[in-house]
């Protein structure tokens, strides 16, 4: 088990995309993504987790650091240190917690963690979303406790269906498309509040 302040530094708060009330946290790094492993990614050879990783030699360690962290502690005393730094906190507060802006769910025991920390910070009036290819476990504990983006070719109509978003990596916007990811997430809030949708992005 790890004291509040290790958990809390082992937290993003935004990032050039993410306005700082925004906090993540990753199931783990690009580098070891289960989901580029079993083929499940669209986009393997342009991803931009990855880049960063190479690009600057602090990120990867500390993504693998995320990466052991969910073993060490209960998703209660995770979720707790969140909300007890949140509350300390002079400036920045939290408002939405983002899970997986690097890598994905290894196990359907990690998918079972990040469900119950959803569901104590969603009990809290903190808004909760994130994305997975992972299409192949059994997401429905997730999509009931945040707002879930499914980005897979083979299964994600499935979770749409069910209630997640379909997020579709395309080289341009189809003919039919309704809803694009216009990259700039402190304009949008489609991912955090949307359900059922197909939102498309381009290759960036």
């Amino acid at each position: 088990m790890h004291a509040r302040h290790y958990i809390a530094a082992h937290i993003s708060k935004g990032n050039t995309k993410l306005p700082k009330t925004t906090w993540i946290f990753n199931a783990g790094s690009a580098k070891n993504c289960p989901s580029r492993r079993l083929g499940l990614c669209q986009c393997p050879t342009k991803c931009c987790a990855r880049k960063a990783e190479k690009a600057y030699p602090p990120v990867l360690p500390y993504r693998v650091r995320q990466e052991k962290l969910w073993t060490e502690c209960t998703p209660a005393q995770f979720a707790n240190a969140l909300l007890e730094t949140s509350r300390i906190a002079t400036k920045v507060k939290l408002k939405t917690f983002r899970y997986n802006e690097s890598g994905d769910f290894e196990n359907q025991s990690q998918v079972a963690w990040f469900a119950k920390v959803c569901q104590i910070l969603t009990s809290h009036g903190i808004t909760c979303y994130g994305h997975t290819a992972r299409t192949d476990l059994d997401l429905t504990l997730l999509n009931g406790t945040s707002c879930m983006q499914v980005s897979n070719n083979s299964y994600a109509e499935i979770w749409r269906l069910r209630g997640a978003n379909v997020f579709k990596t395309v080289k341009e916007y189809s003919k039919y498309c309704t809803k694009r990811c216009d990259m700039d997430c402190k304009t949008c809030q489609l991912c955090q509040f949307s359900t059922r949708q197909t939102i498309e992005v381009k290759l960036h």
